[in-house]
């Protein structure tokens, strides 16, 4: 059973069908074999036994002795048992109208030897011999009974007197010839059943691989969300598995809700809880600023209102911080609002070069560029956000005389704007943490570049990675999925 395990099941049902025709020429055959034994074919293969012993004896004395005395007193018993030694189940002799019985033999008779004609039927051989004189043509006669059939051949010979005849008889049992014919019925029968069975069988096989061709055509054009629409096929163990089927995909279904639901739950309560630390932090941000604003007034306040410069600066810087903060927060809130239009790689990118170029001179770092031709749909402002963060951040770790690489390529079926420096790169500790709101190790940062990047990114259904560049510098990756 493991065999047929490896094959298709119509293999299998194709094999069992073949079986079943060969089997059923198997029983044709031998049922023909069986009726070749029944009653009228051992009737007529008697039959010929009988009239071609008959003309064998007739040609065996003609070339072993003269016509005028073959009758002179010779014993013939000889001659007939040769003749008829190939004839199994034949018997017979020479009778004369003058003499009686002169020869007769019995070559192939399963007992002893037999040398007396049968008396029960002397005289049906007489008779005959009579009237084939009579007429002087051959005859044979059936003589049916209950239990046996006699065929009976009689043949006039030549002779000088004219009144000599061959005769020959056979025996055909009729129980036994009967037994072969109902053997040769009730094969025939299994034959034609097998024949029904087996085209029955392929009915079936074709009818049930079209089922199968059939839902599996319904369950490839079926959304994977769902439910095939399957009729009944009318085969119970085909209907069974396609409920099992059908019930699997809706648990499947029900389970794939269940987790989408229970996935929407935990994104709110992680929105939550990074709206809750962005607070916290946020609070920790502004509190700074505001705890100098506080101290600078009251001092003014304790030296008669007035203010020396150096304190009014201190207070302008903390503003333009907690406005930078803001700032980035709003930046951070809007990031996901996008505009896609086809771009210019090329003008795009060279763009944003001419902007930096002249910053990265300023901290003798090289700013290299390797350009793409072609167009690209994006929004190029955000997208301008989302750069300018990262070679932002490549110029703050890159050491003077080291370099910064910008490419743009297309990759499979997406464009990959790449950002590699030949800084120090990132701690493994650390790149969990990196695109979290507020992560920085620096005291001047708030820690939201990399975080604008990544909402922006996946606005466009884009992803970002980070690997290490090929000094050990950094190496940021962003991939925008094709819009077609």
């Amino acid at each position: 059973m493991l065999i047929f395990r490896r094959y298709p099941l119509w293999i299998g049902l194709l094999l069992l069908w073949i079986l079943l025709i060969l089997l059923g020429i198997t029983f044709g055959i031998c049922g023909l074999i069986a009726l070749f034994w029944g009653v009228s074919a051992r009737i007529s293969m008697g039959k010929n036994m009988v009239r071609n012993g008959a003309i064998k004896i007739e040609e065996n004395i003609k070339s072993l002795f003269e016509l005028k005395d073959w009758t002179e007193g010779n014993s013939f018993n000889l001659v007939i048992a040769n003749s008829l030694s190939t004839f199994n189940g034949v018997e017979g002799g020479l009778w004369d109208g003058e003499q009686g019985f002169i020869a007769y033999s019995y070559p192939t008779y399963e007992g002893s030897l037999k040398l007396d004609v049968p008396s029960a039927e002397k005289n049906r051989i007489v008779t005959l011999a009579l009237e084939s004189l009579k007429k002087k043509e051959s005859l044979l006669k059936q003589f049916d009974g209950k239990r046996e059939t006699i065929l009976l051949y009689v043949r006039p010979l030549e002779s000088k007197k004219g009144k000599t005849v061959i005769w020959t008889m056979t025996r055909v049992p009729i129980r036994l010839v009967s037994d072969y014919e109902k053997l040769a019925v009730f094969l025939s029968f299994l034959l034609i059943f097998s024949l029904f069975l087996g085209i029955f069988g392929l009915r079936i096989l074709h009818a049930w691989s079209k089922e199968i061709a059939r839902i599996e055509q319904i369950i490839a054009t079926t959304p994977p969300d769902q439910i095939p629409s399957l009729v009944s096929t009318g085969f119970d163990e085909l209907d069974k598995l396609v409920a099992t089927l059908i019930n699997a995909k809706k648990n499947l279904i029900a389970e794939k809700n269940r987790k989408e639901e229970l996935m929407h739950k935990l994104i709110k309560n992680e929105r939550i809880v990074a709206l809750g630390r962005m607070a916290a932090t946020l609070v920790h941000e502004l509190r700074n600023p505001l705890a100098t604003i506080q101290l600078e007034a009251e001092n003014a306040l304790e030296t008669d209102g007035t203010m020396n410069k150096e304190g009014l600066y201190r207070i302008l810087d903390q503003v333009a911080r907690m406005g930078k903060l803001l700032e980035s927060i709003v930046l951070l809130s809007h990031a996901g609002e996008i505009m896609p239009q086809l771009i210019d790689l090329s003008d795009w990118i060279q763009s944003q070069i001419q902007k930096y170029g002249l910053l990265a001179n300023k901290c003798e770092v090289e700013l290299r560029v390797v350009p793409c031709e072609g167009n690209w749909v994006f929004d190029p402002q955000s997208m301008a956000r989302a750069f300018e963060n990262l070679l932002q951040n490549s110029l703050e770790h890159t050491p003077k005389g080291g370099w910064i690489e910008v490419a743009l390529e297309r990759k499979d079926n997406s464009l990959c704007l790449s950002v590699e420096d030949s800084g120090k790169g990132i701690e493994e500790d650390l790149l969990e943490s990196i695109f979290e709101p507020f992560f920085t190790k620096k005291s001047s940062g708030f820690g939201l570049g990399l975080s604008i990047v990544k909402e922006i990114v996946e606005a466009h259904n884009g992803r970002i990675e980070y690997k290490k560049g090929r000094e050990g510098g950094a190496r940021f990756e962003i991939y925008l999925p094709s819009s077609t």
